[in-house]
């Protein structure tokens, strides 16, 4: 069953060399083809060890990490990765200058929505 995910959630997921990649959704925008665009920012992290919810003061530390810029991605090539719900981060205006850029020139037709796997961003 794939996850379904929501503003604000952090993920995990697995990487090909066999670490974890974590991000943070900041929109969930509908497309006209009646596909997804996330727009997400990687944590500027990886790690050998997968962290799971329960890992309340790992999960803690990672929201305090710097965040990588802003990037829509079609949601299914998100849930190809096999993300998993680690926590919450609310989303505040501030955090959204590069979604409101994007969003702007993807409205007059002069940006687009990456369609690479998830880890390839």
């Amino acid at each position: 069953m794939q996850p379904v995910l929501s503003v604000g959630d952090i993920c995990t997921y697995p990487r090909s060399d066999g670490g974890w990649g974590f991000f943070w959704v900041q929109r969930i925008d509908p497309m006209p083809d009646g596909e997804q665009a996330l727009s997400l920012r990687k944590f500027n992290v990886h790690t050998g060890d997968e962290v799971l919810a329960e890992h309340i003061d790992d999960v803690a530390e990672l929201m305090g990490l710097p965040l990588l810029n802003h990037f829509p991605i079609v949601a299914s090539r998100v849930l190809e990765a096999s993300p998993r719900v680690i926590g919450s981060m609310p989303v505040a205006e501030a955090d959204l200058e590069g979604y409101r850029i994007w969003r702007e020139a993807y409205g007059k037709g002069e940006a687009g929505v990456f369609t690479l796997a998830l880890e390839e961003i």
